[in-house]
């Protein structure tokens, strides 16, 4: 049984109001009996509904402060407190040290504790996957992959192929160019389905430490995307660009290949970035202009 003080006491922050239990979370445009919602901007519509039922928790800013009926914790950032709820108290994770039958490990690949490796995966025998690591059904990790620990990969995403790298002999025809690098990626990495990571031609392509990969995002040879970076639906990086720490790519964004793309720097929807991004700056269009910067 959840209540609603033991949530407050994870969040270690203040219950204001009655404990009472809590069984579900529910959306604030139509909050559920005994459920958990949250709020990020005050709204006199969300008042109203807040004030419908007095058997809800929500997690609200502080302008909601004793204008409603319900019980609330005050957060600076309660999407995020929300999030952290939901990860601890409802998300069920699965089981680790389990590989499905009809995956294919081969032999040599290093498989650390308590990894879930779903239906129809194959991890090739130069790989290691590191502890507590998650590949949902139809994984494919080639060639030379390195997983740090807590890693989650979802469905369809190939990592370890060779890219897309050619030159052109005296007859004008695409020589491909072997591939013979590896993919490093660091630990609590995320990254969607249906992406893919291309090994390096030489060396290493990197994705370092707690970066988030959403689905259909194409990354490539060489490339280095750096801690805590987020990229979003249908995002390229083309071979050997580097992505900066904490940078955010927004959906169907491009950076060319070798470009820098700086610290917490911002690629807006859509945009072809040809030449470097400066920390902190936000770049949109086509091809990508600085808008402005967020300092």
């Amino acid at each position: 049984m959840i209540t609603s003080k033991d949530i407050a006491e994870y969040l270690q922050l203040q219950l204001v109001g009655e404990n009472i239990v809590i069984e579900r979370y529910s959306q604030l445009s139509d909050p559920q009996r005994n459920s958990i919602v949250f709020a990020k901007k005050y709204s006199d519509e969300f008042v109203a509904k807040l004030n419908e039922d007095k058997d809800l928790l929500a997690i609200v800013t502080q302008e909601y402060n004793r204008r409603i009926r319900c019980s609330y914790i005050v957060s600076n950032n309660p999407r995020l407190d929300y999030i952290k709820v939901l990860s601890y108290f409802f998300t069920q994770k699965r089981v680790g040290g389990f590989v499905h039958p009809t995956a294919t490990i081969e032999k040599g690949a290093i498989i650390g504790k308590d990894v879930y490796i779903g239906p129809g995966c194959y991890v090739s025998s130069q790989c290691i996957v590191g502890d507590g690591c998650v590949l949902h059904p139809n994984v494919v990790l080639d060639n030379c992959v390195i997983l740090g620990k807590n890693c989650e990969i979802k469905s369809g995403a190939v990592l370890g192929q060779e890219g897309f790298g050619f030159e052109r002999n005296a007859d004008g025809l695409p020589i491909h160019f072997p591939h013979f690098g590896n993919v490093v990626v660091g630990e609590n990495v995320f990254i969607g389905s249906n992406t893919t990571v291309e090994r390096a031609t030489l060396g290493s392509t990197i994705i370092e430490d707690n970066v988030k990969i959403d689905d259909l995002v194409q990354i490539g040879h060489n490339s280095h995307i750096g801690y805590g970076a987020m990229l979003t639906v249908g995002s390229i990086v083309c071979g050997g660009a580097e992505l900066r720490p904490q940078c955010y790519m927004a959906p169907n964004s491009s950076v060319k290949e070798k470009v820098i793309i700086g610290r917490r720097a911002l690629v807006g929807l859509g945009s072809v970035v040809l030449n470097d991004v400066s920390d902190d700056t936000v770049v949109v269009g086509v091809p990508a202009k600085v808008l402005c910067n967020k300092k």
